[in-house]
Order: structure tokens, then C-alpha cells, then sequence
């Protein structure tokens, strides 16, 4: 039996074929309740994350008198409230650990007129900073009364309602704290006006509270250090607010490219406008660690292709420290020694996030340095890192924390010792439901397999592009590529080398019949070969070739021949170990493959692809060979029913990878 109290993460044995929804952002789906509870009439927040930091806001605000209603599987929440008003004079309310339900329910019932309220908390939030949000509350005439430790959970706290005017807040430790009292600010008897003291971490999300509160129509500007409402708009019944995907949890799909290989779709990624997060992306791709494409709404990121490194590098991390861990917990396989700085504040966030990864990184590095601000490590050489692992497991520690669970789980991805054993234990993996509870599913179906072997159809006529994007996208995801064009090719050679032309048909059979193929591995290119020859490409892509092999294709008889040789492809492939092949051609999706997991037909007008051959310096007739594909009586070329067609014409090679490469990961 397993000990459901950690778990072994199985390392991929291929690269990375995934595409991933990141759940809604935590971030945004809080403040958005909050947001409705005080807007008044009718909040429908679509795409919310459902988590147990926001099932906890949820709850709070039910104790507080809202209707809130849930719906789990359409990722909806639906609020119900009366502007600025709350309805319960007491509650007993929970917060868990969930930073953003603590500061911003508190800052809340504050809003009441004579209420009660009593709060408490995981013990973890016990130690989670306050003082600056209690500090302003208190200067606005609310009453605390702690239980334990003076300005931190647990308390009860008597309310009398926000005065607002000149409110000062120090929210040097929690960019939370602010948000708080910015949130609340239109509701105050008059409008308050508050007043930043000393420095602030994590702008970005500062910047975040302030997008969401424009999306409820309250406009608020920065003055001379003074956050001012400028304008707020008339209460409205009904409003809809759409939830973009978590950055933060991108992060770590984002780096997998990175440790493992291939790539990975991050879907809606570019919805992503109001998190400061989002900037992960391109600091990963800055220090070419991953190539980042975009396509449609999503990205598709790779990894890195020819990168030199330098031998240390050093990142500021303080806009985006919600992700130093993404980056820092798969240092030990970095080709260099790396340094990131600005997180002295997440020293307060789930737990010493600083101490808590230089503690776990110290199991994995020849040495961790730590700085009340930066953390900078060394790792081993590759081989230095195997010997010390040896056989043994290196447990990690994860302080109830869900981003180190998460984090570290993509190191434990990258296939240590080239068999696919696992190297590291990742405890109380429950942990990552406060953000993403099917994280750990998430990550398992992102793993190329042989189990899950895919076959992907590329058809289309001459000059369509169909090598060139075949190509690349067998490369980039360590698909073995089958060009069944340079089969017909090669036939065709074989048999004009013996004298024999497409008009005589009797001799084409009885010369196939001598014939005998296998194939030979050329990189990840399958190679046919006759009679154990490799034929030289060069042979095959003459002028005499390129006249006769449409008409040799045409015949039945050839196309019998090559059928069972190129359905045995797939089997090749899996043999040789690849997660998938890619074969293209002219009848892959509807002959060879009917049932590829991805079939796509590639086209382009006729003068674009003329244009194309001129450059490759192939002048043959498009419109003749297309004549005879199209109306050969065996497998002619055409679309196969179902397939994706892509016109080409009007796109560069880059957009038509991106295409197929979004295709074949999200199959």
C-alpha cells in the first residue's frame, strides 16, 4: 500500500506533449467576491477557481449574510448582495490559511455599523503579518480584542462602521493589506482616501486590485502617494466577470519544457492581463531557458533550442516572487550558478518560503546560499548530481505550502537516472488543493508514453509545406517523421535505375515484386531502404524524378505495395521508443492512418505554392502533378472527412507549426 502521506513522482520518459488549462487565478476569484459582496445586485464570476482558499472566502461570506451560490463543474460563482451593506451583526469566521480571505473579510465587516466578529485561522496564519491593515482599521474605530499574539489571529473585533477621510496604511510586509483597504474604499461613510507609508512588495498585484475594481466600475487613481476614488459607477443589477487563468500555477507547466523536453500548451495564457505573474513567461524565455510562441489566445512553450549560458546568473524576482520557487526548485539541474533576489517578503507568506527552499535544494546542491533578500545557488554537474542520489529517494518537505509541493514536483520530473525511476518524494501532497487540486492529474497526463502512442497525419499537395512543418514539429516533440513522398521517390528510382517506365504497368508489377524494404533510423527521421540500400535524397529529388513519380504513384498496384510497409511505421516508431510519429504524404489520413489522433490537410492557392517551388529552385508544373494526384482512381488527393484543414497561403511557416503543434498537444 501507498502512504497517501507522500507520494514518488514517476519522471517523464519523454518529452513533455501537453496541453494545459491552468485553473482560474486565486487572486482574481477573491478579489472578485469580495468585490460583489460590496457592489450590491448580482455577480456571476465565470471561470473562478475552486480551491480551499476560495471555497473558504465562499463560506466567510455566506456566515456574513450574502447568497452565494456555487457551481463546481461549470467553474461559476453567483453573488447576491445590497451595495456596501452587511447583513450579519455577528459570525464566527474561519480563514484557514488563505491570506487574501484574512485581510480582506476583516477589512470588510469593518464596513458595519455595530457588529461583532470573530475570527480565527489555520495555526500557520497565526504567524501571517496584519499589523499594518489592523493599524488603519483601528485609526477608522474598530475595536480588536486579541486571543493570542497582539495584532495576528486570533481575535474578535467590534465594528462601527468605515469614516473614511485620510486613512494611512503601511503595507511594507503584504501588498495584501493595501488591497484590502483600496476595496473598501468607496463604501466608507465619506470617500476614503488612503495613504501608502514606506515601501510596498509585489506592486503587480496592487495593480491587479485596482484592473478587478475597474471591472465593477470603480475608478481609483494614485496621487502624490494617495490612492482616490475618482469615479464609481451607479449600482447596476447584474454583471458578469470572467476569471483569467492562474499565472502563477502556468508557471511551473511553462518550465517543464525546460526539464524534460518538448513542449507544452498553455491555454488562455494570453487572457492573462492583470497578473503580474504573467512576466515568468518572458523572464524564463529572457534567460533562454524556453522558446515562447504564441498561438491564438494560448502559447506554446519549448524548450530552448543552441542556448549558451553564462556561467551565473542573477534574476530580481520582487514583481514576480509567487514564482521564485517555480524557477529556484529545478536549479540543480541549471547549467549554471543562480541568484535571485527580491523575495525577502515571501519569508512571511505559507511559510519561510526562502529558508524553507534553501532547506530542501541543500538535499540536491553543492551549496545554497541564503540573504534576508536573495537566495543563490550552486548546483552539482549532472553526473556529481546521479552519484549522489545514488539509489536512495531525497524526500521534500513541504511545509504545507502548495507552491514548494508543486514546484519541486517538476524537478522530480526530469528523468535522473535514464530509466525512469523515481528520485524524489513529494509529502502531504494534499497540500496543493488551496490552489489546484487536480494539479498532481494535471501533471501525470502532461507525460509522453508509449501507452498513449500518438499518430499524427499530415496530407497535402506539393509546395503546401507539408516537410518543412512536419519537420519541425517530429523535432521539437522527439516524434519519429515519416515522408512517405521520398517512398514513392524512392520506388520510382528503383524502378527507372531498372529500365522501367509508369506507361508499362505489366513490368512496374513484376519489378515490384523483386523488391524487398525495410527501413533505417536517420535521426528521427524513418529512412526507407531497398534491398538494404539507403538511396541518397539527392537521387531522388531530380528533375526525371519529379516528372515521373506522380505517374508511378498513380498506380494501383505501387500504392497496394507501399500500404502495408507505411502502416507498419507505426509500430517501427514505438519499437525505436518514440511517444508518436509524424508521417505526411498524400493519403496518410485517409488510407494509411483513417484513425491518426490528429489528422490535418495542409493547402495554400496555386500561386503561392508556385512561388514556393521557384524558390526551392524546382520549376515542375503544380497544376500538372495536382491534376494527376487529384484524379488518380486509387486514394486520390483530397481532404480526408474530418480533418483539419489549414489554408497556408496567407501564413508564415512559424503560425502553420504553431497551428499543428496546438493540434497535436491538445489531442
Amino acid at each position: 500500500g501507498c502512504n497517501m502521506l507522500e507520494i514518488p513522482i514517476n519522471p517523464f520518459s519523454f518529452k513533455s506533449a501537453a496541453s494545459v488549462l491552468p485553473p482560474g487565478s486565486k487572486s482574481l476569484t477573491n478579489r472578485a467576491m469580495i468585490l460583489a459582496a460590496l457592489s450590491g445586485g448580482k455577480t456571476r464570476i465565470e471561470g473562478a477557481l475552486f480551491s480551499r482558499d476560495t471555497e473558504i472566502m465562499a463560506d466567510c461570506l455566506k456566515k456574513l449574510g450574502y447568497m452565494v451560490k456555487t457551481n463546481r463543474s461549470e467553474k461559476i460563482i453567483e453573488i447576491e448582495s445590497i451595495r456596501g451593506s452587511v447583513s450579519a451583526y455577528s459570525a464566527d469566521l474561519f480563514v484557514g490559511n488563505a491570506g487574501t480571505a484574512a485581510r480582506f473579510i476583516t477589512a470588510l465587516v469593518c464596513l458595519r455599523k455595530s457588529g461583532v466578529y470573530n475570527f480565527d485561522s489555520d495555526e500557520a496564519m497565526y504567524e501571517r503579518p496584519l499589523y499594518g491593515l489592523i493599524k488603519a482599521l483601528q485609526s477608522q474605530g474598530a475595536v480588536f480584542d486579541f486571543k493570542g499574539k497582539e495584532y495576528h489571529f486570533p481575535f474578535t473585533v467590534k465594528t462601527c462602521g468605515l469614516k473614511g477621510g485620510d486613512v494611512s496604511i503601511d503595507a511594507g510586509v503584504s501588498s495584501q493589506m493595501l488591497s484590502a483597504m483600496l476595496m473598501v474604499a468607496d463604501f466608507a461613510e465619506s470617500p476614503m482616501n488612503v495613504k501608502l507609508e514606506g515601501d510596498i512588495v509585489s506592486k503587480p498585484f496592487v495593480k491587479m486590485t485596482i484592473g478587478m475594481m475597474q471591472d465593477f466600475g470603480i475608478n481609483m487613481e494614485l496621487v502624490d502617494g494617495v490612492y482616490k476614488v475618482v469615479s464609481s459607477q451607479k449600482p447596476i443589477a447584474e454583471r458578469v466577470i470572467k476569471i483569467e487563468p492562474d499565472a502563477t500555477a502556468a508557471s511551473y507547466f511553462a518550465i517543464l519544457p525546460a526539464v524534460v523536453g518538448g513542449a507544452c500548451r498553455i491555454e488562455n495564457f494570453l487572457r492573462c492581463k492583470l497578473q503580474g505573474d504573467a512576466a515568468f513567461v518572458d523572464a524564463i524565455r529572457e534567460a533562454e531557458l524556453v522558446d515562447v510562441e504564441e498561438q491564438g489566445e494560448s502559447i506554446i512553450v519549448k524548450s530552448a533550442e543552441n542556448s549558451v549560458y553564462p556561467e551565473f546568473l542573477e534574476l530580481d524576482f520582487n514583481d514576480i516572487s509567487d514564482t521564485f520557487l517555480t524557477l529556484a526548485a529545478i536549479s540543480p539541474i541549471l547549467p549554471f550558478k543562480l541568484k535571485i533576489t527580491g523575495i525577502a517578503h515571501t519569508r512571511l507568506q505559507e511559510t519561510d518560503r526562502v529558508a524553507a527552499v534553501a532547506t530542501q535544494l541543500r538535499k540536491l546542491c553543492a551549496n545554497v546560499e541564503e540573504l534576508e533578500d536573495s537566495i543563490t545557488i550552486t548546483p552539482y554537474a549532472p553526473q556529481e548530481l546521479r552519484s549522489k542520489v545514488g539509489n536512495s529517494k531525497i524526500r521534500i518537505e513541504t511545509y504545507q505550502d502548495h507552491r514548494i509541493a508543486m514546484s519541486f514536483s517538476i524537478l522530480a520530473a526530469y528523468n535522473l537516472r535514464g530509466d525512469g525511476s523515481a528520485w524524489i518524494v513529494i509529502e502531504d501532497p494534499k497540500c496543493v488543493s488551496k490552489t489546484w487540486a487536480e494539479f498532481f492529474e494535471t501533471l501525470y497526463t502532461a507525460r509522453g508514453d508509449s501507452t498513449n502512442f500518438r499518430v499524427i497525419a499530415i496530407d497535402g499537395g506539393a509546395a503546401v509545406g507539408k516537410s518543412s512543418v512536419s519537420k519541425e514539429c517530429a523535432k521539437t516533440l522527439d516524434y519519429m517523421h515519416v515522408d512517405t513522398g521520398a517512398h514513392y521517390r524512392t520506388i520510382s528510382y528503383a524502378l527507372m535505375e531498372n529500365g522501367v517506365e509508369p506507361t508499362d504497368v505489366e513490368s512496374v508489377k513484376s519489378n515490384l515484386s523483386k523488391i524487398s524494404l525495410s527501413t533505417a533510423l536517420c535521426g528521427n527521421s524513418a529512412r526507407m531502404s531497398i534491398s538494404g540500400n539507403l538511396v541518397d535524397d539527392s537521387l531522388i529529388r531530380t528533375e526525371r524524378i519529379n516528372l515521373a513519380v506522380a505517374n508511378f504513384a498513380a498506380i494501383p498496384e505501387v500504392r497496394e505495395f507501399l500500404k502495408s510497409y507505411q502502416r507498419s511505421m507505426a509500430d517501427f516508431a514505438r519499437k525505436e521508443n518514440f511517444a508518436g510519429m509524424i508521417m505526411e504524404g498524400r493519403d496518410i489520413g485517409s488510407v494509411i492512418f483513417p484513425d491518426a489522433n490528429v489528422r490535418i490537410f495542409l493547402d495554400a492557392d496555386e500561386e503561392t505554392r508556385a512561388a514556393r517551388r521557384a524558390k526551392e529552385g524546382i520549376s515542375d508544373s503544380i497544376k500538372k502533378r495536382d491534376e494527376i494526384d487529384k484524379s488518380r482512381k486509387t486514394a486520390p488527393l483530397r481532404c480526408p472527412e474530418g480533418a483539419e484543414r489549414i489554408d497556408t497561403s496567407h501564413m508564415t511557416k512559424q503560425e502553420v507549426v504553431n497551428l499543428t503543434l496546438a493540434l497535436i498537444l491538445a489531442s
